[in-house]
């Protein structure tokens, strides 16, 4: 940390914004102004270089060159592996660009959490455990075809269920052991061997919850929004857990309101959950205290492009309904 504020001194156009040290990593937040030629890859080398022979202080070795004497292994390579001590980095980093004002906020509120974070989930495990290839009644094939239903459109054309659901189960979480989604591509999705699962993590005991309540947002109740979100918000107040998977904007304001109300939810989520996932923002603290839930229909996959098709709005949506066993318009009952 000492090594990042010092960056200014060599780089004089540079500003160390903030950052921070964790166990296995570093967060930087650093702001070049106008007229700084250098690469940011040199700045990151100096810092690299600086951190490494600091290391090596501390750990006592001996690394500077006796006067006159040139050695062949004075240089590291990306001070990642040298002849006088062991390593402190490895190759390469992670860089990301903050172009606004408020994503520069968010990346110093990142880093400044970040170690309260990493101490909060290492002391609480189970709230950030993943469950895997978890059974749930009535998560099926034939509900995952019912998902198409609620699309005027597909309703229509058997042929066209079968083909979309097809085309999504490369994506969809399979118990393991059942038909690979490349196998049930080249076959029928009728195949007896297809079991689709589920994965979760947070507060198990919400899914038991015995008054759970679904959020869906439909266009056709746009000008009675201000009536769903209220009569959600009292339902929450009273003891009801929402579940949603929070896709439209007004969704998401409803989420918002439930999460600052410290209100349970059950979310469900637009992708898998990679092994070191662990919830951001207010969910992250919701999961801590036992607050929520999020569970997910969907393989992990990391790429940016991807995106979240209607189809896979649909399915959350039905996922929506079964857990809870409620129809989408109760709230006007």
């Amino acid at each position: 940390m000492e090594c990042w504020r010092n960056i200014p001194n060599f780089y004089p156009y540079a500003e160390a914004i903030d950052c921070e040290a964790m166990p296995d990593h570093f967060h930087g937040l650093i702001h070049i102004r106008p007229g700084g030629k250098p690469h940011l890859g040199q700045m990151i080398r100096g810092f690299m270089i600086g951190g490494t022979h600091a290391y090596w202080d501390t750990l006592g070795i001996d690394w500077r060159p006796q006067p006159g004497v040139i050695t062949r292994d004075y240089r590291d390579h990306d001070h990642t592996r040298s002849f006088r001590g062991p390593a402190l980095f490895v190759r390469g980093y992670n860089d990301v660009e903050a172009i606004t004002i408020e994503q520069v906020e968010t990346k110093r509120r990142y880093i400044r959490e970040q170690a309260r974070r990493a101490l909060i989930k290492g002391s609480m495990p189970d709230c950030f455990r993943i469950y895997r290839n978890c059974n749930s009644y009535g998560w099926t094939m034939d509900a995952l075809r019912r998902a198409f239903l609620a699309d005027r459109y597909l309703a229509l054309d058997s042929r066209r269920i079968e083909s979309t659901l097809l085309a999504l189960l490369p994506r969809i979480q399979m118990l393991p052991g059942s038909t690979t989604p490349a196998q049930s591509s080249n076959q029928s999705a009728s195949a007896p061997n297809i079991k689709p699962v589920l994965s979760f993590i947070g507060m198990r005991a919400l899914l038991a919850a015995p008054c759970k309540l679904p959020l869906i947002c439909h266009r056709s109740d746009a000008m009675l929004f201000d009536v769903q979100r209220d009569i959600v918000l009292q339902a929450a107040r009273k003891g009801a857990v929402i579940v949603s998977a929070f896709i439209s904007p007004k969704e998401r304001e409803i989420k918002k309101q439930l999460l600052i109300e410290q209100l349970p939810v059950i979310e469900i989520v637009d992708n898998g959950f990679a092994d070191r996932y662990k919830p951001t923002g207010k969910s992250f603290y919701a999961c801590a205290e036992n607050r929520l839930v999020q569970i997910s229909p969907w393989t992990y996959a990391y790429s940016r492009d991807i995106k979240v098709t209607r189809e896979m709005c649909l399915v959350m949506n039905q996922l929506v309904r079964i857990i809870t066993n409620k129809d989408d318009h109760w709230w006007k009952k």
